[in-house]
């Protein structure tokens, strides 16, 4: 069954790959350029699960998980941070605030699909 995928990622070529690899396995990418813009399509449509990168401008990834923990609706929506901080202590902060998962870039097709899979069954 095709799901809704939304992608929060600053860089384009990173943005489309990802879509991309997503739409190939039969599901809906949504994306958004920056966090605020982020939050507005995660309100407007309701995505099964949300991957977002933490270096962005204007809001980053942590702040993007907060606000969407705020809103009631979206409090469940699984929430996957893909990003270039890899540290154990970067890893370690992203669970900390309530992300269901945590991957590094340069991510494989497979982790990513394997990932995704996961949480959109739970």
């Amino acid at each position: 069954m095709p799901r809704k995928i939304l992608i929060i990622e600053d860089q384009a070529t990173m943005r489309r790959n990802v879509a991309l690899m997503l739409q190939l396995e039969g599901h809906t990418a949504l994306t958004a350029a920056n966090g605020i813009e982020g939050i507005e399509t995660a309100r407007r449509e309701r995505p099964d699960l949300i991957l977002c990168d933490v270096m962005m401008p204007e809001m980053d990834g942590h702040a993007v998980l907060r606000a969407l923990h705020e809103d009631e609706t979206l409090r469940g929506t699984p929430f996957v941070f893909l990003t270039a901080k890899g540290d154990k202590s970067d890893v370690s902060e992203g669970l900390g605030l309530g992300a269901d998962a945590y991957l590094t870039k340069p991510v494989s097709r497979e982790d990513l699909l394997s990932t995704v899979n996961e949480h959109l069954k739970s």
